[in-house]
C-alpha cells in the first residue's frame, strides 16, 4: 500500500488514514484558509510535493576526518542529541551570530 513512499510520507499517509471525519474537516478548513488545499485522486501526493517544495532544508555531504566524526558523535551522545543535529545547530548558531568561532571550541 505504501510502496515507493518514504518513511515520512508513510507517516503522513497514516495520519490521514486514522483521522475522524471531524478532524479531516477541521484540517481541510485550515488548509483552505492557509491556501494549502488540494483535491482529487492525487491529493496526498500533491500535498507532499508542496510540502517538500516549501522546505528550506537541503541534504549536503561533507568530508570530515574520522576522528572528528567520532568526537562529534561522542559529544552529541553525551548531550542526548543526534550528531547531525548537533552539527546543524553549531553551524546555524555560528552563521546567525549567536556564537563566535572561538566559542565553538
Amino acid at each position: 500500500m505504501y510502496k515507493g513512499l518514504t518513511k515520512k510520507e508513510i507517516k503522513i499517509a497514516k495520519h490521514y488514514e486514522n483521522m475522524t471525519e471531524a478532524e479531516a474537516d477541521s484540517e481541510h478548513e485550515w488548509a483552505k484558509a492557509s491556501n494549502l488545499s488540494f483535491s482529487g485522486p492525487e491529493a496526498l501526493s500533491k500535498a507532499i510535493a508542496a510540502a517538500k517544495a516549501r522546505s528550506a532544508a537541503r541534504m549536503v555531504s561533507i568530508r570530515m576526518d574520522c576522528e572528528d566524526i567520532e568526537g562529534i558523535k561522542a559529544k552529541a551522545a553525551r548531550m542526548g542529541v543526534n550528531y547531525q543535529t548537533l552539527i546543524k545547530t553549531l553551524i546555524h548558531r555560528y552563521l546567525n551570530g549567536t556564537v563566535t568561532f572561538s566559542e565553538l571550541f
